[in-house]
């Protein structure tokens, strides 16, 4: 037979349970619009690499910084950047 505080305990457990998942969701979400954001910086890096727009090159690395610096234990977006210009201009 089930009394009121077991269902006071079973309700508090699946409440935290629902906001664990609803943060954990959150997260995650966070994390894929970063990386989609830091893969489109990338491909617009080297589309402004490839047209010699450098106002463009200056926008993006400024935004890279801001990601990195928000994400200090993540990727390096800016070193990404900086080694593609290296290469692009070797090839160039």
């Amino acid at each position: 037979m089930l009394f009121n505080a077991d269902f006071a305990t079973f309700s508090a457990d699946i409440r935290q349970l629902r906001k664990d998942v609803i943060v954990a969701d959150i997260s995650a979400s966070q994390e894929e619009i970063d990386g989609a954001e830091a893969s489109e910086i990338s491909v617009r890096f080297i589309a402004a690499l490839q047209s010699h727009d450098t106002e463009t090159e200056f926008l993006l690395w400024q935004r890279a910084h801001d990601i990195d610096a928000a994400q200090p234990f993540g990727p390096r977006l800016v070193d990404e950047l900086d080694a593609l210009s290296t290469r692009f201009a070797r090839a160039a």
